[in-house]
């Protein structure tokens, strides 16, 4: 595996796992324990999901596209 697969995996891990939790707020999905922990109201954390939904997304994006790395 060469260092770009890695860091590949790892960025479409962070962006299921967000994506999975911003789709749950969305739908309606009770997540006040998950806002207790990281003390935010639920628009404050909508909005940072959505911020590391789209940041992933443009690091994935970087990494696929670039050519420095194999």
């Amino acid at each position: 595996m060469t260092s770009k697969t890695i860091a590949l995996r790892v960025l479409d891990g962070v962006f299921i796992g967000f994506t999975l939790f911003l789709m749950l707020g969305v739908a309606g999905f009770p997540m006040d324990w998950l806002l207790d922990l990281v003390e935010m109201s639920l628009r404050e954390f909508q909005g940072f999901a959505l911020f590391v939904v789209v940041a992933a997304l443009l690091l994935i994006h970087a990494i696929a596209t670039s050519d420095s790395a194999p």
